[in-house]
């Protein structure tokens, strides 16, 4: 069977039935699987699907320098994990299998405030049904699952400490991806320019401006995720025994 669908370069429509069904496919496939985890799985079971979940944006970081090979156009501007959702996706079953609390605090916070936005606000060159716009939604729309899925179901609890980790570490990586982008002429994540496509870097100002004053919304969004744990009842840090 051709396959040449995938290569087809149609554009993309934000907020449109190509943004909104993928969406909702995932919404569907993350409540599933967190309902099917809390009330038929074994301890064993939750985790081995959790890895299974965690396994779908790793691969479509795979596929999405493994495509532009294959049609011949991969450059290093544009196509290396470097984004901060493209490396979250492929270190979450790493991170996931290994039970690396550390990194699980932090992807939570990445997740929830970057990638989630990076749903609503989606920067996808090509439609349906280009391998571009499936590669992106198995990265960003199945990453929201994973912290969801281990928050609720596994009972991991999010402390300050995991706060002030995601906060230092996302710098580190930002400023990583700064000299990357010297280096290489890029614009990883976005920390050169802003998106092509309307999203929160809009409301911050002009470059280098919005790098700054993004550190004082970064801190403000990551506090906000931060406040379910803050008021919680049960005490920070308890889980099934399994991180």
């Amino acid at each position: 069977m051709s396959l040449s669908f995938l290569f087809e370069k149609q554009p993309f429509t934000s907020y449109s039935l190509s943004h909104g069904l993928p969406l909702l496919i995932v919404s569907i496939i993350g409540l599933g699987s967190i309902l099917a985890a809390l009330f038929f799985l074994s301890s064993k079971q939750k985790m081995r699907l959790l890895i299974a979940l965690s396994i779908i944006p790793a691969l479509g970081v795979i596929f999405q320098m493994v495509m532009p090979v294959l049609e011949g156009d991969f450059n290093l501007k544009d196509d290396l994990p470097i984004h901060i959702c493209r490396f979250a996706g492929l270190v979450s079953p790493i991170v996931i299998w290994k039970k690396n609390r550390f990194w699980l605090g932090i992807l939570y916070f990445w997740i929830i405030i970057g990638t989630l936005n990076a749903n609503i606000t989606p920067d996808i060159e090509y439609g349906f049904p280009h391998w571009g716009y499936f590669t992106y939604w198995f990265i960003h729309s199945f990453l929201v699952i994973l912290p969801l899925y281990y928050i609720i179901v596994l009972k991991v609890k999010i402390n300050f400490r995991d706060f002030l980790n995601a906060f230092w570490v996302g710098n580190i990586f930002l400023l990583m991806t700064l000299g990357i982008n010297f280096l290489l002429n890029s614009n990883y994540m976005y920390s050169r320019h802003k998106p092509p496509v309307a999203s929160l870097l809009d409301l911050l100002g002009p470059w280098p401006t919005y790098l700054i004053t993004g550190q004082l919304l970064a801190g403000a969004l990551f506090f906000i995720a931060y406040l379910p744990f803050l008021f919680s009842k049960l005490p920070h840090g308890t889980n099934e025994n399994l991180f």
